[in-house]
């Protein structure tokens, strides 16, 4: 029905990172949300924070990239 290649395994394993990093990202907001105070926290969120940007624009890419292959 559709002519669509398996996945490269180098494609597969970018989404499983960027998946388990997502889980990550909520868990660092534990310590802000039980009121834990300290720098590392901090710093933590500001990671998570920026590594959801750049998962979001690469997402945001293979949508589009997605859509340009249907049209085709």
């Amino acid at each position: 029905m559709f002519d669509r290649q398996p996945e490269a395994d180098g494609e597969k394993r970018s989404r499983l990172f960027e998946d388990i990093f997502i889980i990550l990202c909520i868990l660092s907001l534990w310590p802000t949300i039980l009121h834990w105070r300290h720098p590392f926290f901090e710093y933590l969120l500001y990671v998570a924070l920026t590594g959801l940007i750049v998962i979001f624009f690469r997402r945001l890419k293979r949508f589009r990239q997605a859509r340009d292959d249907l049209k085709d």
